[in-house]
C-alpha cells in the first residue's frame, strides 16, 4: 500500500533541494528562460485557479461574472502590451506553449489532409517536433535541405516551394544565427507562412531584429519562456484578418481555459520588459553570446561557427571533444558544478554527435555581462575537464551568481 506522507514529505523534499539550488546556479539552458519575480507572482495569487472566457467583453458573454477583475489584466494589459510588442492588430494570448501555437495554425489551414507543409529551419538535423506535429495533423511534412548548416538558401526555398506547392510553411527561427527571412518570405510565392520565434522573441520586442510581420509573414508565435523572460506559456500574432479569423476559429475548438495566471504573468513580462529591458537587455544578449563564445575558445572549447563569430542570438554550440570529454559527460560535470546546459544530439554538422547547447537568454536576464564570460568560461573548462574540481566549481559559481545584479527588473523587486 502506497504509504501516501511519505511520498508526499520526499516530493516536498525535493522540490526544496531544486529551489535551493536555483538559487545557488547559473543556467545556460537555451530553452528555458524563469523570467523575473513580478511575472511569476501571479502564479501565487487567486488568478491561478480560475478562468476567463469572455477576451471580447461580450455584455452577454459573462458566464462567470465574477472573473472581471481579474480579466482586465488580460484585456487591458496583456493584450494592448502584446499589440505593441508586435506590431500586430490580431493578437493571441490563448495558446498554451510554443508548440501550441504552431498546432493552431496547422488546424487553421484550409487545406485537405495530405497536403504539404515546408519546414525551415537550422537548428537541428533529422525528424524534429514540428515535423512530427505536421504528421499528427495529417499533413504531409517537407524539410528545406541546404548546404549551409546555419543559413538556408532562399533559392532551394523557392525551387522547394515550386515543387511542392504548400499549404504552410514554417520557419523555426532557432539557430545559433537567426534566419535571413527578407529573402526567405520573398521565396514563399503565395504559400501562407509562419514564423516560430521562441528563441528570438527577445531580440523583435527588443526591436534587435526585423519583425517578420512587417517582412511579410502571415503569423508569428511561440513560447513565451524559451527566450523571452515570461511564464511557460505562448503567443501568435497575425497579419491580415483572414488569417486570424480562422486562427481564432482553431483556438475555440481546441482551448478551453488558457490559464488565467499565465495570461497575467505574460502581460506583467512585457510591462517589466518594455520599461526595463528592450534593446538594452536585446544587445547585451549578443553581445554576452558572443564573448562568451570568445571566452571558451580561449579555454580550449572552441563553439561551433567561429568563422561567423560563434552566434546572432542566445545560443552556442559546443563539442566538447575538443577537451577529450564527450558532451554527455560535461553536461553532468557542469551540473554538478552549478553550471546548467542542454546535451544535444541532432545539432547540424556533428553528424550526430552529443554536444552542449547554451543559451545565455536567462543568464543575462539575471545580470550576467560580457565582463562576466571569461570567469564563466574558466569555471566551464574547470568543471568539464577536472570532475574532482566539482565543489570548487560549486562554491565560484555561487559567489558569481549572488553577486549579480539585473538592470532588467523593475526596482520594486529583487533580483532572482
Amino acid at each position: 500500500m502506497v504509504d501516501v506522507e511519505d511520498l508526499l514529505s520526499a516530493g516536498l523534499d525535493a522540490l526544496s533541494s531544486h529551489q535551493r539550488r536555483a538559487a545557488r546556479i547559473i543556467s545556460l539552458v537555451p530553452t528555458e528562460n524563469a523570467g523575473s519575480r513580478l511575472a511569476r507572482a501571479a502564479y501565487g495569487t487567486d488568478a491561478a485557479a480560475r478562468a476567463f472566457f469572455n477576451i471580447d467583453g461580450e455584455p452577454g458573454g459573462w458566464t462567470l461574472p465574477s472573473r472581471r477583475h481579474a480579466a482586465r489584466i488580460e484585456t487591458d494589459v496583456t493584450l494592448p502590451l502584446l499589440h505593441d510588442a508586435t506590431g500586430a492588430s490580431y493578437v493571441s494570448a490563448r495558446p498554451l506553449s510554443g508548440t501550441q501555437s504552431t498546432t493552431l495554425v496547422l488546424a487553421s489551414l484550409d487545406a485537405p489532409p495530405g497536403s504539404t507543409v515546408l519546414i525551415v529551419h537550422a537548428a537541428h538535423e533529422g525528424v524534429c517536433r514540428t515535423a512530427r506535429l505536421v504528421r499528427r495533423m495529417r499533413y504531409a511534412d517537407v524539410h528545406l535541405t541546404h548546404a549551409d548548416p546555419y543559413r538556408p538558401d532562399p533559392a532551394a526555398l523557392a525551387a522547394a516551394t515550386a515543387a511542392h506547392r504548400p499549404a504552410l510553411v514554417i520557419f523555426e527561427d532557432g539557430g545559433l544565427f537567426p534566419l535571413p527571412l527578407p529573402e526567405l518570405l520573398a521565396a514563399t510565392g503565395a504559400a501562407r507562412t509562419h514564423v516560430d520565434i521562441s528563441a528570438t522573441m527577445p531580440l523583435i520586442f527588443g526591436g534587435l531584429l526585423a519583425n517578420p510581420l512587417h517582412l511579410g509573414a502571415d503569423s508569428i508565435g511561440g513560447s513565451t519562456h524559451t527566450a523571452f523572460p515570461g511564464p511557460q506559456h505562448g503567443l501568435l500574432a497575425m497579419r491580415t484578418a483572414a488569417v486570424a479569423e480562422a486562427v481564432f476559429a482553431a483556438e475555440r475548438d481546441l482551448i478551453a481555459s488558457h490559464h488565467l495566471a499565465a495570461v497575467c504573468a505574460l502581460g506583467l513580462a512585457l510591462a517589466e520588459f518594455q520599461s526595463r529591458a528592450g534593446l538594452p537587455y536585446a544587445r547585451a544578449i549578443v553581445r554576452t553570446a558572443r564573448a562568451l563564445g570568445d571566452a571558451l575558445a580561449a579555454a580550449g572549447l572552441p563553439p561551433q561557427a567561429a568563422e561567423h563569430g560563434y552566434t546572432g542570438g542566445h545560443q552556442l554550440w559546443v563539442d566538447t571533444r575538443a577537451a577529450g570529454v564527450d558532451a554527455a559527460r560535461a553536461g553532468e560535470r557542469l551540473a554538478a558544478g552549478g553550471i546548467d546546459a542542454e546535451i544535444r544530439h541532432d545539432l547540424p554538422g556533428l553528424g550526430g554527435a552529443p554536444a552542449l547547447s547554451l543559451g545565455v537568454a536567462e543568464a543575462v536576464h539575471t545580470g550576467l555581462t560580457e565582463g562576466h564570460a571569461p570567469r564563466l568560461a574558466a569555471l566551464m573548462s574547470l568543471a568539464i575537464r577536472d570532475p574532482d574540481a566539482r565543489d570548487r566549481v560549486a562554491f565560484d559559481v555561487r559567489a558569481l551568481r549572488q553577486h549579480l545584479h539585473s538592470p532588467y527588473v523593475l526596482p520594486s523587486q529583487p533580483a532572482r
